[in-house]
């Protein structure tokens, strides 16, 4: 997640944002069978993880990316990785950010203006 404010949004927010880039782009039909979850968010780190059908992770992948601006702020997902378990994913989460400890928070904001 990349924003232009260090204030955090609330997960709500971002579920919103999320489901609305989904309608936007997919259509009610296909944003029905995604079976979306937000399971781990960190402003501070500025990584996530959601969870979705496999069927349908393209999808979701494409919708992050449209995402632009969130309650008025600026902001870009950026998915990393994708995985077939949430253990594996948390593993993977937690072995990037002890490797880039240094550099996170020169990439976690960057202005975008």
């Amino acid at each position: 997640m990349i924003s232009e404010h260090r204030k955090p949004l609330n997960k709500q927010e971002i579920l919103n944002s999320i489901w609305t880039s989904l309608w936007k782009y997919f259509g009610l039909k296909e944003a029905s069978r995604v079976g979306l979850w937000l399971v781990d968010i960190n402003f501070l780190e500025g990584f996530g993880i959601i969870r979705c059908s496999h069927q349908t992770k393209e999808i979701v992948i494409s919708a992050l990316t449209l995402i632009t601006e969130i309650a008025g702020n600026k902001f870009v997902f950026s998915p990393i990785k994708t995985s077939g378990t949430i253990r594996s994913i948390q593993i993977t989460k937690n072995l990037f950010l002890e490797k880039n400890k240094k550099n996170i928070n020169d990439i976690q904001i960057i202005d975008i203006s």
